[in-house]
């Protein structure tokens, strides 16, 4: 559709992929499901593989090869108080679980705050002006620090990679097609 801005498409990450585990592979179904990786380091691992996916998979292997005028982009919304932070109590037993659900629900942000940098990034004029595709927000127009691990071309083909093969294996050899086959 001439005319048009690029369609995106927004991915709720989060700053907690900091928490993922230092040695993230992204090798195989037995490392996603290792019993040594607490509930944080989980959390933090799903929310690095999101930064990942939108910056090495979508655009590195889709996006850019196509030449496809659309934007893959991922954000923080910030500590928005929800139910989560209710379960650190459950998570964290404890005075540390309590400590943690009353700061969070002291400096959280509620349901619109938080909605803000995912609409900043699905809607700001300024994501293609600057060219910011792929990029992770941490809030409005800022880009985010991510993790030393977010950066690696690596990191990301073997996520890539360990997401095609567990999809394969549990839905079959042709839930993938090629992005670029005739319909």
């Amino acid at each position: 559709m001439p005319d048009t801005p690029a369609p995106r498409i927004v991915f709720e990450s989060s700053e907690q992929h900091r928490a993922a585990p230092s040695v993230v592979h992204f090798g195989s179904l037995d490392e996603i499901n290792s019993p040594k990786i607490g509930n944080l380091e989980v959390y933090g691992r799903t929310k690095l593989a999101i930064i990942l996916g939108v910056k090495y998979g979508l655009l590195h292997r889709i996006i850019k090869p196509n030449d496809d005028n659309m934007y893959a982009l991922s954000n923080h919304p910030g500590a928005v108080n929800t139910a989560m932070q209710q379960q650190c109590k459950d998570a964290y037993p404890g005075l540390f679980g309590k400590m943690v659900t009353a700061i969070m629900l002291a400096g959280g942000r509620d349901d619109e705050q938080g909605s803000y940098c995912a609409l900043y990034a699905a809607t700001s004029p300024e994501i293609e002006e600057k060219g910011w595709n792929g990029y992770y927000f941490h809030d409005p127009g800022q880009s985010g620090k991510e993790k030393k691990q977010a950066p690696g071309l690596a990191l990301g083909a073997a996520l890539w990679d360990l997401s095609t093969r567990m999809i394969k294996d549990k839905v079959g050899d042709d839930a993938l097609v090629d992005w670029n086959a005739a319909s």
